[in-house]
């Protein structure tokens, strides 16, 4: 690690503009040139593909033709039969179609894990969300004061083949999916070098030569409002196009008693406009744009306050402002109210040539955006603290080169390069109100604003090589490996309190992964399979934090996270494909674990490397559809995870409000937060077809998981509950002509459970929650033509 420390003294606007300075100016121009220079290939490569002497076909290539099919399908697990495809290695996965999506009701990542057992999302809002597989994730559960945007999560995003940063980045509403999939376990030799702990792969519809559309209304209850239209069709000889755009709205079930209004809401509105170009079975093109806004009013409620000792802190604090908290599980009482707003998009260019020997090339150029603005309040209805959050703007390039071999030799491969930028800056405020002083019992609160900035560039080059041999007509051998080197630019300073300016800093990385797995083919449609994987995720960055103001510059960065983990299972399907089933036992142990501190002296998150844990467990699932009528899924998660070394961990409330509180404590042989040790869910839907030309159908979905730990400290004030959800749908659909009508009407929360998907500490013992969605009734009115 390279430290070049800058002055104490805070700097002008005009050194603040200039953040990044001469490296990523020379950074950002290579970059602009290197995909001016794809683009200009993947002209050349039209114009080629325009004179090919080879018979033109009489409609567009698809970009991805397995999509196409995949869209007929019921929700499966991966296949077993021998494809000698090395893309993908043997792991645990799930692939949900588009239509079983729309089926399910499943509209965001958030309802994503109803679906998908040992997937667990949590999210506030488009930037405060965070998504781990078999408990391991985003190290995150701290949320005591700044959001640290330095930390890369542990499972990896991708829609249509590009990387995306943070979940925030996906589309906000999961609609016009062609199919996703959640691989589970250390992927980073084929994905990004983060993938240490999983994948979700996300693929749109891609527009093809058939005219189609669909217009979609969706009214219930809560002010739920859902709009969409989409439009399908030939541009030209050689181009198809494809346009979505959606508006959806809730407006909220919590109410703020202190002016009657209704919070936890939101109003989003979105478009994706794509172009798809083929001429021939050589080549094809696929452009896609896309831009999305998103207004919201997330809301935390004051769940409950605790006594330490006899005490109760903030009860106690609260009597010194004359104030009665409201404990409430829909209800908050706050002259301050919580407002965020994230505009986000890009574009991403994919080309595909398909060679005459059986090679495949594949292309693929993006940038991307996000701006967060959010503006934040206390629990109280006197001025406390407003104005706060952290306000963020991130923009990320990247380009990724992949040649896949022909299939059906001894030997099948997949080799590629990747390259990804980002840069992203962040203002964090908290200004503080009258009532400040008096209630943190200090005179130095009252009337200040306390503004920090942080700036990140981080540029990653990688090289990988995955291979299937074919040792046997029963046996085969995947092994791969990718090596990424990581470099990370930061800098943070922070004003009016502990003032600290760290200068710039560099911090320089090489991250390998690898796996190898043995796959024996019991019969042509089921496989045992034995994966071993390595990988490590990226270093995070302090880019938020003021703890450097004792620790150090060193403090602003963290040691990689390595993960390594094994998997013995069996996949495949039975009974004429009627059946898909699924089971495996999985180890993973993760060491330098990256987490989120709190300085109870600066009153700051910060992140660290915190020891060591395991994640050990075992999981199933069957689809089942034993006619034409019914459909049945079921599937489950054990998941037994605990921390091995953690011995100078933060303390839980209950300990530090107590008398005489130790610095650390040591939560070796405690259960790892963020993961319920069970989860489930079982589905089951009945088609029929009646006369006048009707389908008509019913179905449901309940999912259930264990209670958790819903911070880092394992604070028994937290503890997430279990809690178990039912989805209801019924409905009709109609023949019209070349279009079909679907009316269906729904009921989420179908029991209206009363859950928190987040709880999390708040001052003197007391706790915040994120409540769950009431019951929602409501009708949709679908038409496709």
């Amino acid at each position: 690690m390279q430290h070049r420390p800058g002055t104490s003294a805070p700097p002008t606007p005009e050194q603040r503009a200039q953040f990044s300075g001469s490296r990523s100016r020379q950074l950002s121009s290579c970059i602009l040139a290197a995909l001016l220079l794809a683009s200009a290939v993947t002209a050349r490569a039209a114009t080629v593909a325009s004179q090919q002497d080879e018979v033109v076909s009489s409609g567009p290539v698809p970009a991805r033709p397995e999509n196409k099919k995949s869209r007929q399908l019921e929700t499966v697990t991966v296949k077993a039969g021998r494809s000698g495809d090395p893309q993908t290695t043997n792991t645990s996965s799930a692939v949900i179609t588009g239509s079983d999506l729309e089926r399910n009701r499943v509209m965001s990542l958030v309802d994503l894990q109803q679906l998908v057992p040992g997937l667990t999302v949590n999210s506030v809002d488009a930037f405060n969300t965070s998504i781990s597989i078999r408990g391991i994730g985003d190290g995150g559960g701290e949320t005591s004061g700044d959001v640290n945007v330095g930390m890369p999560s542990s499972v990896v995003l991708y829609q249509d083949n590009v990387y995306l940063s943070r979940a925030g980045m996906m589309s906000p509403y999961l609609d016009d999916i062609d199919n996703l999939q959640v691989l589970s376990g250390a992927q980073g030799t084929l994905f990004a070098a983060n993938a240490t702990a999983g994948v979700v792969d996300v693929h749109t519809a891609a527009p093809d030569s058939t005219p189609s559309g669909e217009v979609k209304v969706g009214l219930g209850s809560l002010g739920y409002a859902y709009t969409k239209a989409m439009f399908n069709g030939p541009l030209s000889r050689y181009w198809n196009g494809r346009v979505d755009l959606y508006q959806a709205r809730n407006n909220g079930d919590i109410r703020n008693v202190y002016n009657g209004s209704t919070l936890n809401g939101s109003f989003g509105s979105g478009i994706r406009a794509q172009a798809a170009y083929s001429r021939s079975d050589f080549f094809n093109l696929r452009l896609i744009a896309d831009y999305s806004t998103v207004n919201a009013r997330p809301t935390g409620v004051l769940v409950a306050t605790h006594a330490v000792d006899g005490v109760d802190s903030f009860l106690t604090h609260a009597a010194t402002l004359g104030v009665s908290p409201l404990v409430s599980s829909r209800s908050v009482d706050t002259d301050t109210e919580t407002e965020t707003r994230t505009r986000q998009g890009g574009f991403s260019a994919e080309a595909n040539w398909n060679f005459a020997s059986g090679y495949h090339l594949r292309s693929v150029s993006a940038w991307r955006f996000f701006d967060y603005n959010p503006t934040t309040g206390d629990i109280l209805d006197v001025p406390i603290y407003a104005d706060a959050g952290t306000r963020v703007t991130d923009r990320t390039w990247s380009e990724s080169l992949r040649l896949d071999s022909p299939h059906g030799d001894i030997f099948d491969y997949a080799a590629g390069i990747d390259f990804y930028y980002e840069k992203l800056r962040t203002i964090a405020n908290a200004y503080y109100g009258d009532d400040a002083n008096s209630w943190y019992g200090s005179s130095a609160y009252n009337g200040i604003d306390i503004i920090r900035y942080g700036l990140l560039n981080e540029a990653r080059w990688s090289g990988f090589l995955q291979g299937t041999f074919h040792l046997s007509q029963s046996l085969d051998l995947t092994i791969g490996g990718r090596g990424t080197y990581d470099r990370k630019g930061a800098s943070f300073i922070r004003y009016n309190k502990a003032n600290f300016n760290s200068g710039y800093l560099q911090q320089d990385s090489t991250l390998p992964a690898g796996t190898a797995a043995l796959n024996y083919h019991i019969n042509p449609t089921t496989l045992a399979y034995l994966a071993v994987s390595y990988g490590q995720k990226s270093g995070a960055v302090n880019v938020s934090a003021g703890a450097a103001k004792v620790a150090g510059t060193s403090s602003l960065f963290l040691k990689p996270e390595t993960t390594k983990s094994a998997e013995l299972g069996i996949k495949g399907t039975a009974d004429h494909q009627k059946l898909n089933f699924k089971a495996d036992l999985f180890l993973t142990k993760v060491s330098d674990f990256q987490t989120q501190g709190y300085d109870p002296v600066s009153q700051e998150d910060y992140l660290l490397n915190a020891g060591s844990f395991r994640s050990r467990g075992a999981e199933g699932s069957l689809q089942w559809r034993p006619d034409t009528h019914w459909n049945l899924n079921i599937g489950a998660v054990y998941n037994d995870e605990t921390y091995l070394n953690y011995a100078d961990a933060l303390c839980p409330p209950e300990v530090t409000l107590a008398a005489n509180p130790p610095s650390t404590c040591n939560l070796t042989g405690h259960r790892v937060f963020n993961a319920p040790r069970f989860s489930g869910n079982l589905g089951a839907r009945y088609t029929w077809h009646t006369t006048g030309n009707y389908d008509v159908y019913i179905g449901g979905n309940y999912a259930y998981r264990s209670w958790m730990y819903g911070t880092v400290d394992d604070s028994k004030f937290t503890r997430v509950p279990g809690y178990g959800l039912l989805g209801l749908s019924a409905g009709l659909t109609e023949q019209l002509g070349r279009g079909s009508l679907d009316v269906s009407l729904f009921a989420n929360n179908a029991l209206n459970k009363t859950y928190y998907t987040r709880l999390i500490k708040s001052d003197y013992g007391a706790v915040i929650g994120y409540i769950g969605q009431v019951r929602m009734v409501g009708i949709n009115v679908d038409y496709n033509f």
